[in-house]
């Protein structure tokens, strides 16, 4: 760790400083001034804190004002990853309709556009690609689905949901468990995971709160399924020392929008679990990429599609170990069948 002497600010781009002021008692306190980089313009921006977020990073000394600097690093990002999530709701989210009737919250946003499709990346390789349940692609999996399972679901119970088909590649094979590129992911979207669901896969019931969606994936080889969980970051998943039972053990991860962050569990038809979870978060390509050169790890969209809209990006890893096994990043396009942005 270092720290830092602050001095006045400038505007100067890149200069740390610090704003003396006076509160609403007229007692003087200095904010922090820093600059920041719009991730959507690429803008530079003076940054400047309130009293009380400048006194949880600034230490007053007889000699002056200090600020460790891997605390102004950290909230830099987290500053830039939060405003990239602010795009990325703005740009795709609106209210729900009055029409939909699927279990959903009165302030939930959901999508502008049907018309879109997921492609997913490992290793800059097209690993998977989910298509929205309405569009014609879907159609064509369903019916590869339903030759091995029958009409397992009700795969349009809503507008939103999802169906996946995998592709694998020498340096992006399949992600662990998965077995067979003939495997479908089917999404149930904005819905309460249904009972009859946790209990055909014997998940047990240790207080977590789930994500309003959850999926089935259908090996069509094996004839068996698969049943993703997915499960909100909160006190049971992350405070050990009050909940050691329920908490989920996860790598190191990057700077992200702090409401992005879940976790997901794979269970088989036996209740037992994968030996692999995922995490998942939304950051930017920036510190996305730097993470990933840290840890050794391959940056997951190529080149060509690094600018595109890049949603949430996801860690398969060991359980035990923790060792990462995969970075995945999901980039969501619209189709030629209507408006999308």
């Amino acid at each position: 760790m270092s720290k830092i002497k602050l001095e006045k600010y400038t505007e100067e781009i890149g200069n740390i400083g610090i704003n003396p002021d006076v509160d609403e008692n007229d007692k003087p306190f200095n904010r922090i001034s820093l600059w920041v980089q719009d991730p959507i313009t690429k803008q530079n921006l003076r940054y400047e804190w309130n009293k009380t977020d400048s006194g949880i990073i600034l230490t007053e000394e007889s000699d002056g004002t200090y600020v460790e600097t891997k605390d102004v690093e950290y909230y830099q990002k987290l500053w830039e990853a939060c405003t990239y999530q602010d795009f990325l709701t703005f740009s795709t989210l609106i209210p729900p309709k009055e029409t939909d009737t699927y279990n959903i919250e009165n302030n939930m946003a959901v999508p502008k556009s049907t018309n879109t499709y997921d492609e997913v990346y490992v290793n800059k390789k097209l690993v998977r690609t989910d298509y929205n349940i309405g569009l014609w692609q879907s159609d064509k999996l369903i019916e590869e689905v339903e030759k091995v399972f029958g009409k397992d679901q009700e795969w349009k119970s809503n507008r939103f949901n999802i169906l996946g088909t995998y592709q694998e590649h020498d340096d992006a094979p399949l992600r662990p468990p998965y077995t067979n590129v003939k495997t479908y992911s089917w999404y149930n979207v904005f819905t309460d995971v249904p009972k009859e669901t946790l209990n055909a896969f014997k998940v047990p019931d240790v207080g977590y709160t789930y994500k309003e969606w959850h999926a089935i994936k259908y090996n069509t080889v094996t004839g068996k399924k698969q049943f993703k969980l997915v499960i909100a970051d909160t006190e049971h998943t992350s405070n050990y020392q009050k909940h050691p039972d329920t908490f989920i053990p996860r790598p190191e991860v990057p700077v992200y929008a702090r409401t992005t962050f879940f976790f997901a569990k794979i269970f088989n038809e036996d209740g037992t679990e994968a030996d692999e979870y995922d995490v998942f978060f939304t950051t930017t390509k920036d510190i996305m990429k730097e993470f990933c050169k840290e840890k050794s790890l391959n940056f997951p969209v190529p080149e060509s599609r690094e600018d595109d809209f890049i949603w949430i990006y996801g860690l398969v890893y060991d359980k035990n170990t923790l060792e990462i096994k995969q970075v995945k990043g999901y980039v969501r396009y619209p189709t030629d069948q209507g408006e999308w942005l």
